[in-house]
């Protein structure tokens, strides 16, 4: 089993855990998606930007510390307390997503870095909050299409996710965040083509959640749907 330390060196004081409370001050960061569609883990320091893909089916705890490990390595990162850790929360794979959090956790107890969770329905749905809009941001599982709400006033709203009604939504004035993945699917061909947004895979959408202050660091935990 490959150690939590390979990640962890020994170079930070023992100072404080930081709460950040400010947008302005995440800045560098560490993001971790085991979701089981688009695996990856991506790095952001000093304003670069640096992904890596993984092979869905080698998700297991060990392998994603040695991924970091590789990863952090490679581009002569240190974690320590100004970094930031961002978990893909769902949906997706389970055993995956509690990976990630896992593993998340064992740096935040060493490092004192923050965790933040997001998930692909404010993923995908971020390229378009500047429409001012509202949303409905639609994801596939295995067995069910799920979306999500956004309306904004003073600031953004997501709902949490419910089951599809396509004949109730369509009559209301929303602009819908479609992935890629399925958009030919036969429930997405019935929506008005005009109101549809393709959302693209593109982890740096993180920065704009992160604009918009829609990542959470409480309660932090998978969002499960069957």
């Amino acid at each position: 089993m490959t150690p939590l330390s390979l990640i962890l060196s020994d170079t930070d004081d023992d100072s404080a855990d930081i709460n950040i409370k400010s947008k302005k001050m995440i800045k560098d960061f560490l993001v971790i998606d085991c979701t089981g569609k688009n695996n990856f883990i991506a790095l952001k320091n000093d304003n670069k930007f640096f992904i890596k893909k993984l092979q869905t089916n080698l998700i297991k705890n060990e392998i994603l510390v040695l991924e970091i490990a590789n990863f952090i390595k490679k581009y002569n990162i240190d974690l320590n307390s100004d970094f930031s850790i961002f978990v893909n929360s769902g949906p997706g794979s389970f055993s995956g997503i509690r990976i990630s959090l896992s593993v998340a956790k064992g740096i935040k107890l060493v490092k004192k870095t923050n965790i933040y969770s997001y998930n692909s329905f404010l993923l995908n749905a971020a390229p378009y909050l500047h429409e001012k809009k509202k949303i409905i941001s639609i994801q596939k599982t295995n067995h069910f299409y799920y979306y999500s709400t956004v309306t904004f006033k003073l600031y953004y709203h997501f709902t949490y996710p419910s089951k599809i009604d396509l004949n109730k939504l369509q009559k209301e004035d929303f602009v819908f965040v479609v992935p890629d993945t399925i958009k030919n699917d036969e429930i997405i061909k019935n929506i008005n083509f005009e109101k549809i947004r393709i959302a693209e895979f593109n982890p740096k959408n993180i920065d704009l959640l992160i604009e918009n202050k829609l990542v959470e660091n409480k309660l932090i935990k998978p969002l499960y749907l069957s």
